[in-house]
């Protein structure tokens, strides 16, 4: 109980026959990803400049860094929708 009224803690998902819900494995290894990354990021201030074909361009590394994160997050997205479009 929390506050006096009681929490329903079951989950309403695909967590098994009991209704309970379990974290897979590739759930933990990508949030500790993720917490990896974010910590790459912000431990890496400094300025660095990115040659990109005919663009030359200088901005904080931080800011490449979470660049580059959100364009793999956004690759990783698209891939797992077309495999379950394929299974499915």
């Amino acid at each position: 109980m929390i506050g006096g009224a009681a929490v329903n803690m079951r989950s309403q998902g695909a967590g098994g026959a009991r209704g309970t819900s379990r974290i897979s494995p590739k759930m933990v290894a990508a949030v500790a990803l993720g917490v990896l990354a974010i910590v790459f990021i912000f431990q890496n201030t400094a300025t660095g400049s990115v040659s990109f074909l005919f663009w030359d361009i200088e901005a904080p590394a931080w800011l490449w860094l979470t660049i580059i994160f959100v364009v793999g997050l956004a690759v990783g997205w698209v891939i797992g929708r077309s495999r379950a479009k394929r299974k499915g």
